[in-house]
């Protein structure tokens, strides 16, 4: 799945998808690039509301399980 995302990173932002974008990244193993993007995602769940915002609005709704009714 991929996001595309409108928003005003900081500055931390910006090395965090430098680091990412490099060639060592690009050719790191699996397990590396895994967790450096789980690192860039936690830095924006819990720094950047807008983003989080953002993503809940455009991904689908769930709809809640309806309870059986046992009464019928």
């Amino acid at each position: 799945m991929k996001l595309y995302l409108d928003f005003e990173p900081c500055k931390e932002c910006k090395e965090m998808m430098n680091e990412l974008s490099s060639p060592e990244m690009i050719f790191a193993d699996e397990k590396t690039r895994t967790d450096e993007s789980a690192k860039f995602l936690r830095h924006l769940t819990y720094n950047h509301n807008e983003v989080v915002q953002a993503v809940m609005e455009d991904l689908p709704k769930q709809k809640k399980d309806q309870e059986p009714d046992f009464y019928q």
